[in-house]
C-alpha cells in the first residue's frame, strides 16, 4: 500500500532545529544539507514501509497514540502513526530523550 506522508507543524520544527544546529552551531553546511536529504528520505520510505515497523511500548512514544511506531536515522527518532492511508509524522527528536 502506499501512505500518504504528512509532517506536523512541530516535526518541521524539529527538523529545522537540528538543521540550524548543525549548520550554525556545528559551522557544519554541507552536513546540514546531507541531514535533511538523509531525513526526507527516510519520510519518503514510509510511504512504502510504514507498517515494516513494529509499534512502539515507549511510554514517550505512545503519548502519540497506541499505534504510535518509531524509525531510526543518524541519531534522531521519528515518530508517527498511521491511519487509514495516511502517516503522521508527530516528531523528530534525538533518541536519547525518548524514555523508555
Amino acid at each position: 500500500m502506499l501512505y500518504c506522508v504528512k509532517l506536523s507543524k512541530k516535526a518541521k520544527l524539529d527538523i529545522g532545529k537540528v538543521y540550524d544546529y548543525i549548520e550554525q552551531m556545528l559551522f557544519a553546511p554541507l552536513a546540514a544539507e546531507n541531514f535533511l536529504r538523509g531525513i526526507y528520505a527516510c519520510i519518503t520510505d514510509l510511504e512504502i514501509y510504514a507498517t515494516v515497523y513494529a509499534i512502539s511500548t515507549y511510554q514517550d512514544v505512545l503519548r502519540y497514540g497506541m499505534n504510535a511506531r518509531t524509525v531510526g536515522y543518524k541519531g534522531f527518532t521519528v515518530i508517527y502513526t498511521i491511519h487509514g492511508r495516511y502517516v503522521l509524522i508527530h516528531r523528530i527528536i534525538h533518541g536519547s530523550l525518548i524514555r523508555k
